[in-house]
């Protein structure tokens, strides 16, 4: 299991911070400040569970665990130039590691009023809420749209290092930022824990804001280094031993199963507008993914409010689908097979390889309505139904510990109530 502590870089970048307040000066300034959610979840489907991301444990039923959440920061300012931020979050999620809690911990040096530069364990840019999608009070939303935030967030951290640019303009300010490091995803099931290691994270962002808008641009490459999805890893290590003139895919099979070197490619446009009264809110993205497991993906939502007082009813439209068409994994020569019993594995090992295909697949819309009342300067409460319509086979957005057949397609009805604050 890959570990924070343990990785060079990131130890540099904690000795780094634990020298910057050893010599920090007496006028250095310390706040501590904080965000946190408590909500209720309900889904009226018994097999497959609403996830609102890909690492928090999916719960079935009315549940508090889906969507509740508390995080501390930190903002250490040690001189005009240097700043230390650390950000904790405690989300109901397997916690393997002290890191694990972590969602950032930099360093950060501004060399002007247009250059900085953070080193440690970084946010990842990449989509136009990355600074503050877990502090519910800061979102429209009870659940943002699962549609786009569970792809987008394949990876919540990067370990390394980034270089940031700001300016000021006539129209408004432009930044851009460019980041390197390496990561891990999560994958919280009703089980055990899963993960993909990555190496090589590059990610690079381009903004513009106004008083009234935002335009963001993100792209992003990641290289596979290792995983661990269970049964999965377990059937892929004993593809190799199938006699070759019994199942003449299986060998190949196995490499496709492989993470290690494979790319991941991640490109993102979202789009925000706000003038008091209207809100607009759309983001669409790509992701393409050099692994048999997960096809490509294109999706994307749009998000319309009113501002009517303390009051802002909204409506999301979102759409997730495969890109790909559906592959069909090569049949065993099952006339070369010499018993019974030899056959009947056999048939079903191809079983279950073209299920894992299948039910990873992603092609689902739904439509979104809800409210959120602002009752105080730093609360907010938020009532959200959202109607989900999945395509069959595939199911891969959501959790489940069951072998589920959805059919051609299955409808689905979640529905949230939360309070967030700040403080």
């Amino acid at each position: 299991m890959f570990l924070f502590w343990n990785n060079s870089r990131q130890l540099l970048s904690f000795c780094i911070i634990y020298l910057s307040i050893m010599i920090a000066p007496a006028k250095a300034e310390i706040d501590l400040s904080g965000f946190a959610t408590i909500g209720l979840t309900n889904s009226n489907d018994d097999e497959l569970i609403f996830q609102s991301s890909l690492d928090r444990i999916p719960e079935s039923g009315l549940n508090w665990q889906t969507n509740s959440l508390f995080g501390l920061q930190i903002n250490y300012r040690v001189s005009n130039n240097v700043d230390i931020v650390v950000q904790g979050l405690l989300e109901h999620k397997h916690h393997d590691s002290v890191s694990d809690i972590l969602e950032m911990a930099f360093v950060r040096y501004r060399f002007n009023r247009n250059w900085s530069a953070r080193l440690g364990r970084l946010n990842y840019n990449a989509y136009l809420l990355s600074e503050y999608l877990n502090v519910g009070y800061s979102t429209l939303w009870a659940t943002p749209p699962m549609e786009f935030y569970t792809p987008s967030s394949n990876i919540s951290y990067i370990d390394g290092a980034e270089v940031e640019y700001r300016k000021s303009v006539s129209a408004g300010t432009v930044q851009a930022t460019f980041a390197y490091g390496k990561s891990q995803a999560k994958v919280a099931s009703t089980g055990e824990n899963y993960w993909f290691e990555y190496e090589s994270v590059v990610n690079g962002s381009l903004s513009f804001e106004t008083d009234k808008w935002r335009l963001k641009a993100t792209l992003s490459h990641f290289r596979g280094k290792d995983s661990y999805f269970g049964s999965l890893t377990e059937f892929q290590q004993q593809l190799p031993s199938v006699p070759s003139d019994w199942w003449p895919a299986a060998a190949d099979f196995a490499k496709a199963l492989d993470f290690e070197d494979k790319d991941v490619t991640y490109a993102a446009l979202g789009y925000h507008y706000n003038n008091g009264s209207w809100l607009l809110m759309s983001e669409i993205a790509m992701l393409n993914i050099d692994w048999a497991v997960l096809n490509n993906l294109a999706y994307g939502y749009t998000s319309v409010g009113y501002i009517v007082g303390d009051v802002t009813p909204y409506i999301t439209y979102a759409n997730l689908n495969t890109t790909d068409k559906r592959t069909i994994v090569a049949e065993p020569a099952y006339d070369a097979v010499p018993t019974e019993q030899a056959r009947l594995g056999l048939l079903a090992m191809h079983q279950g390889s073209q299920n894992l295909l299948d039910i990873s697949r992603m092609d689902q819309q739904s439509l979104s309505a809800g409210v959120r009342w602002d009752i105080g300067a730093r609360w907010a409460v938020k009532g959200q139904v959202s109607r989900y319509q999945l395509r069959g086979p595939g199911y891969g957005a959501w959790g489940s510990d069951l072998d589920v057949n959805i059919g051609e397609r299955r409808y689905i009805t979640v529905a949230s109530l939360n309070v967030s604050t700040i403080f």
